[in-house]
């Protein structure tokens, strides 16, 4: 089908528009991936912080960013969409420079979760801006080449990570935003227009916003400090009951809500729940992945982490590009498909590291391992997106987006939480410490991914309960 002719101008201006919303989801693209490769010299740089101190380093950007993902959207159609990008990625900015110059962990951990809420201005408002500016029968090209951007980024983030570690340390990889966040202040500033909807929209629940943040952040911080205090300790028990409970009362406040921060109402729609359970899912096991990776290359085969890098980006890569094929692929031909053959082979990428687990070094198993797990995480990443969306009303998708991108940073916290809490400090050159049992979480996060994506195929009705 031919697409109606457009003006060669509007093409132009929507280009450029594109280019310049890029240069910021570029930085915050690639500090997702690039945290886990200098995970392991953070160490190094705060030798008093145990492993359940330095992962807030990164389950604060996560859970912080999923409890404000959906306000951010709303400020910026009542701001200005162009004031409220600006905002964030002055706040990205500005956060990198403390994350750069933290002179402790509690510093550090502060400045990320500051990045966190920098991403949640930005990253919201760059979509809405890159749509708009693409005339409808191109908006599909436009949206593809926003996400391929990202995906580029997080494909570079391990290695220009370990190159920036391999130079200097892990404070160079926070330097770095503060260009690319000056550069695109400045070229925003000239070329995007302000834009505000007509009518101011509603505040979402912010007191549900709090709720989000209290009760995932209690689950994590019960997972991530049983180790160091015991499931027994007061602290984590009241954690770990509170954090559930925490969860389980803005469910019930979300259903009488006008603008709840996740709309239940969406959950109504079998592929859309099933869709995102998978999200939730599989994202624990990806970003879990991402810290058992380092740790196992750093640790146990005592690779420098410049060289550990390198064998993580393949994950990336791969994920990068079957993710922006596998979403016109579930078009054709149908979404649950992918959605199984990836999680299979995700599952078949965890399960070759863990049968060969061991002090010796086995650089090319390890490639053809993270190359099949990144095939198949990227098949499961587009699909997954496919499946969601795929009997939402056209009112529904902004909101339905605001939520898979809520699943996928829950997910990314708890894939953390998990690994460090399983992982500990078992790890030593040559040993694989509790290896194995992150290998089966690994492992089974993508079966379970599989048997959703079985029960995808059957999901066209809406109905049922959450």
């Amino acid at each position: 089908m031919q697409h109606e002719a457009v003006d060669p101008a509007v093409m132009r201006r929507a280009w450029l528009v594109l280019v310049v919303v890029s240069l910021a989801s570029f930085q915050t693209a690639m500090s997702l991936s690039i945290i886990f490769v200098v995970y392991a010299d953070l160490r190094e740089s705060f030798p008093g912080a145990g492993e359940a101190e330095l992962s807030w380093v990164i389950n604060s950007f996560s859970i912080v960013g999923a409890a404000t993902l959906v306000i951010g959207g709303v400020l910026g159609e009542r701001w200005g969409r162009r004031r409220t990008l600006l905002v964030g990625i002055w706040v990205f900015t500005l956060a990198s420079a403390g994350a750069a110059l933290a002179p402790s962990t509690g510093v550090l951990i502060v400045a990320r979760a500051l990045q966190g809420i920098g991403t949640s201005l930005s990253l919201p408002m760059g979509a809405a801006i890159v749509i708009d500016a693409f005339p409808v029968s191109r908006r599909g090209t436009g949206v593809g080449a926003w996400s391929a951007n990202g995906a580029v980024a997080a494909a570079m983030g391990p290695s220009v990570g370990a190159l920036l570690v391999h130079v200097g340390d892990w404070r160079w990889a926070f330097w770095l935003n503060v260009p690319f966040g000056v550069i695109a202040l400045v070229c925003i500033a000239r070329v995007i227009e302000e834009h505000r909807s007509p009518r101011s929209p509603e505040w979402p629940d912010r007191l549900g916003a709090l709720m989000l943040l209290a009760g995932v952040g209690a689950m994590v911080f019960a997972l991530v400090q049983s180790r160091e205090w015991s499931w027994a300790d007061p602290g984590v028990l009241v954690a770990l009951i509170g954090g559930p409970l925490v969860l389980g009362l803005l469910v019930r406040r979300s259903r009488n809500h006008r603008m709840p921060v996740i709309d239940p109402g969406l959950f109504r729609y079998r592929s859309f729940r099933l869709g995102n359970y998978g999200m939730l899912v599989f994202s624990i096991a990806f970003f879990g992945h991402q810290l058992v990776g380092v740790n196992y290359l750093t640790t146990v085969w005592g690779l420098p982490i410049f060289e550990a890098g390198l064998l993580l980006t393949p994950v990336f890569v791969f994920t990068g590009l079957l993710s922006a094929l596998s979403g016109r692929w579930a078009d054709r031909w149908g979404p649950a498909g992918f959605v199984v053959a990836g999680s299979l082979m995700w599952t078949g990428g965890m399960v070759w590291q863990w049968v060969t687990l061991g002090g010796r070094e086995d650089l090319t198993g390890w490639v053809l391992s993270v190359t099949l797990a990144g095939v198949g995480s990227g098949l499961v990443w587009g699909s997954l997106f496919a499946v969601m969306v795929a009997d939402l009303p056209s009112g529904l998708l902004a909101s339905g987006s605001s939520v898979a991108q809520t699943m996928m940073r829950v997910g990314n916290a708890f894939g953390v939480a998990i690994a460090v809490t399983i992982i500990g400090a078992t790890l030593a050159a040559g040993r694989i410490g509790n290896l194995g049992t992150s290998y089966i979480m690994l492992a089974a996060g993508g079966v379970v991914t599989a048997g959703l994506g079985m029960r995808c195929a059957r999901a066209s009705d809406p109905g049922g309960a959450i």
